[in-house]
């Protein structure tokens, strides 16, 4: 494991969790002033997709993470973020933690 990561590592991750927040923020705020002006399905479909976009946020910062893990040959916490990805992922498609 190296002790001091790359400068842009950590500025990397930022920017992933970034965007997901101002592009799932926006495409609400697209859905909210469609809904006020149209009121239809096209309105609703662009706030579901602004929480979805907000909820696979942290999975991409995730998968961003190992990518960078790799790239910096720190093999554990590669290893540790795909782990984590795994269960992400298995939790999603298997509906982990619902009623």
């Amino acid at each position: 494991m190296s002790e001091k990561r790359e400068p842009g590592f950590d500025r990397a991750l930022a920017l992933v969790l970034s965007i997901g927040a101002y592009a799932g923020f926006f495409v609400m705020a697209g859905g909210v002033v469609a809904h006020l002006l149209v009121d239809g399905i096209i309105a609703a479909r662009l706030e579901l997709a602004g929480v979805l976009i907000l909820l696979a946020t942290p999975v991409v910062r995730v998968f961003a993470a190992m990518i960078l893990f790799f790239r910096e040959r720190d093999r554990r916490y590669g290893w540790i973020s795909a782990g984590v990805l795994l269960i992400l992922l298995l939790g999603s498609v298997f509906r982990v933690g619902e009623r």
